[in-house]
């Protein structure tokens, strides 16, 4: 028999006090009635199987190779966008959402590194406004987080030198701290 030492014997005893008293105060497992006395299914029966959602993202990740773009989850279904019609069956078949975008998931990263480049070329305070870059599935291009005293300026800067190219672009403002992305 394993022996354990008291302070992890008081961390599991938190830790299962801790999830007992979550359970507790959700109502988890309690069915609710109607004014007919019928019971009605508990949130967790209304819960979408995120798992198996995201065992359908990462076999179509394999199986679609170069044209997967990125998937994602959004009102309890699985989107996926791709870069070739031939391929909205195979998503759609899946029981997946398919979407078509123009660019591909390295198409996007470089246009990521693209962005950092110019972005570094440009004067103070503007080289350290965009605090972060994602892909953006939804629409096939990227979304750049900016702090929000710069946003007009960066968007202008953007539309003018054209860094991305035709890459949609999507901004969000930045609550984050100003630090260049090299």
């Amino acid at each position: 028999m394993i022996k354990k030492s008291p302070l992890a014997q008081r961390s599991l005893a938190l830790a299962s006090t801790a999830v007992v008293a979550g359970l507790m105060l959700s109502g988890c497992g309690q069915a609710t009635t109607s004014g007919e006395g019928s019971a009605e299914p508990t949130s967790s029966e209304n819960v979408v199987d995120q798992n198996a959602l995201l065992e359908t993202n990462d076999s179509l990740s394999a199986t679609l190779g170069d044209s997967y773009v990125q998937g994602w989850i959004e009102d309890g279904k699985l989107n996926v966008s791709t870069t070739d019609e031939s391929k909205m069956k195979v998503i759609e078949d899946a029981g997946a959402q398919a979407h078509l975008v123009n660019y591909s998931t390295d198409d996007l990263r470089q246009g990521i590194k693209d962005v950092m480049k110019w972005q570094a070329g440009l004067e103070a305070p503007l080289n350290t406004a965009i605090h972060g870059y994602t892909l953006n599935p939804q629409n096939g291009g990227l979304t750049l987080q900016v702090d929000a005293s710069h946003m007009d300026e960066i968007k202008k800067q953007l539309d003018a030198d054209k860094p991305l190219g035709d890459i949609p672009v999507d901004f969000t403002e930045s609550g984050g701290i100003a630090t260049r992305a090299n």
